[in-house]
């Protein structure tokens, strides 16, 4: 059963870099929020696009008529917020598509390398008493799936 979704590699100074410049980034964005599922489900949120514009008329009524605000009205902070998530988005959008890419890859590559390690299992069970020493590989793997073996029995 062959599949090959993907064909690629990574070179150890690749996995370096990559990682060096993942690690640049999440210090340049050192002010990444760490809320909580329920807390964030609670926000209310700008969405994909319903509220940009919204929020582009807003700023504008607010830098042209400062005047109309609400004493308690935290202008600076409006503006500071405002300024950052226009610039967040940007980085936003990227980092979404390469999440989105990473894991439909690291899913595929793993599913490769199962099914690979599949045939290879098959071939270990059909070889076992024919090889010397491989009735031990056979034993040591077959671990693998009595584990899921007993759970499926288990839940009959």
């Amino acid at each position: 059963m062959a599949q090959n979704l993907i064909s690629a590699s990574l070179t150890e100074q690749d996995v370096v870099e990559v990682t060096q410049s993942l690690n640049t980034v999440k210090t340049k964005l050192h002010f990444l929020s760490t809320l909580q599922k329920g807390d964030v489900k609670s926000l209310v949120k700008v969405g994909n696009a319903y509220y940009l514009p919204f929020l582009d008329k807003i700023h504008q009524v607010v830098e042209t008529h400062p005047e109309i605000l609400p004493a308690v009205f935290d202008k600076e902070e409006f503006m500071k917020d405002y300024e950052l998530f226009n610039k967040l988005r940007p980085v936003y959008n990227l980092m979404n598509e390469l999440a989105e890419g990473l894991q439909k890859t690291f899913t595929a590559v793993g599913s490769d390398t199962l099914v690979a390690a599949l045939d290879v299992y098959a071939s270990v069970k059909q070889n076992k008493d024919k090889v010397p020493g491989l009735s031990v590989m056979n034993d040591e793997l077959a671990t693998f799936f009595k584990k899921a073996k007993s759970q499926t029995d288990d839940q009959k």
